[in-house]
């Protein structure tokens, strides 16, 4: 998955904001420095994924609805497979991952 640095970053930001707290709050409450916290939201750095799993358990939200991976309410093919990758096993993941990819690479050339 190609993850946009600066679409990360502003909706990090826009969450922050609507929970009411400063990029130095974050930051603190996230053990790390406001500068480097400036550079996440201004799309210039991704944050590790311990910190991302930090930022989203202080901002009070789960990772599949920032990355807006939840599937919409009218779409039931997608729902359906969302449902199946839930309770699949590492293995078939993997197996999933690289079913899609294939399928991807195939329509580029094609």
């Amino acid at each position: 998955m190609n993850l946009d640095k600066e679409l990360i970053g502003r909706k990090i930001r826009q969450i922050r904001k609507e929970r009411g707290l400063s990029q130095e709050e974050l930051s603190e409450k996230i053990d790390i420095s406001p500068r480097h916290m400036c550079t996440i939201e201004n799309g210039n750095s991704y944050p590790s994924m311990e910190t991302f799993i930090k930022i989203s358990e202080i901002l009070d939200i789960d990772i599949n609805e920032f990355f807006n991976l939840t599937p919409q309410k009218n779409d039931t093919l997608r729902g359906d497979i969302y449902n199946l990758i839930q309770t699949s096993s590492i293995q078939e993941l993997h197996l999933i991952k690289d079913i899609i990819s294939a399928i991807q690479k195939n329509r580029k050339i094609g």
